[in-house]
């Protein structure tokens, strides 16, 4: 199914937008003696006191930036259990000749709110009806009333979903994961704290999860390429194709989403 946040212009793709406009005007005012400098200035001047705030804490949204950052870079994301500089790699991996470090598409981890894979829940919709016929359609029993409403316990549920399609008052909601089910390969998985992970052997890098997801956790990670010593012709066209690249990867996945079967 298409993304429905498709062509919209939300605060996640402002935040993409702005880290790769950020990251390609290095290339203009920076040199090997200020890039490192510069390019720890970025998450600061992205994420600050008179920003708005979509995060629990503003520490947690530089962090996430740092990681967006590298990545617009071609850089590789940091290990989450050893401590890595946020610049580290950078002067290895400034030169022309390299792109990207692989994978294509990566999931920033603390970015990631972990969210239900696949579940049905009562809502408080429910009028607890007398004829509940979420109940009499389970197949496992799985429903029962609880304070007057129906519940659904998720140790039998075995997510068929007759229960949500017989409620008269679409009272039962099915969660699922945004980006798990813009993935026509099913190529989104969860690692061991329930955080949204690609099995790049199924990925087929269209980027249906990046624009399928809410909370800005994926990214392509794209170089920006040395530009450095490159003519200003050269510079403004590698930054207008830097802050068109989301609407870009974009149209490019819908147009595989349409030729699916």
């Amino acid at each position: 199914m298409e993304s429905m946040m498709r062509g919209l212009q939300t605060p996640v793709r402002a935040i993409r937008r702005r880290v790769f406009t950020e990251v390609a005007k290095l290339g203009f005012k920076a040199d090997s003696g200020t890039l490192l400098d510069d390019m720890e200035a970025i998450p600061y001047e992205i994420v600050n006191d008179d920003t708005q705030k979509y995060r629990e804490s503003t520490y947690r949204s530089r962090a996430i930036v740092r990681e967006r950052l590298r990545l617009a870079m071609g850089l590789s994301l940091r290990p989450e259990n050893k401590p890595v500089h946020l610049t580290a790699g950078v002067e290895a991996s400034n030169i022309s000749e390299k792109y990207y470090e692989p994978p294509l598409m990566q999931v920033i981890p603390s970015a990631c709110e972990s969210c239900e894979e696949n579940k049905y829940e009562v809502s408080n919709v429910c009028k607890g009806c007398l004829a509940h016929p979420c109940q009499e359609v389970c197949p496992k029993d799985a429903i029962s009333m609880v304070n007057g409403r129906s519940y659904i316990d998720q140790e039998k549920c075995i997510k068929c979903g007759k229960c949500k399609s017989v409620c008269p008052y679409d009272a039962i909601a099915k969660k699922e994961r945004p980006c798990q089910k813009a993935c026509g390969v099913n190529a989104i998985v969860s690692d061991k704290y329930g955080r949204a992970f690609i099995d790049n052997d199924k990925c087929v890098s269209c980027g249906m999860c990046m624009v399928s997801c809410p909370l800005a956790r994926f990214l392509i990670n794209r170089r920006y390429s040395s530009l450095q010593g490159h003519s200003p012709r050269a510079r403004r066209s590698s930054l207008r194709s830097l802050r068109h690249l989301s609407d870009n990867l974009e149209t490019i996945s819908r147009r595989e989403i349409l030729r699916r079967p």
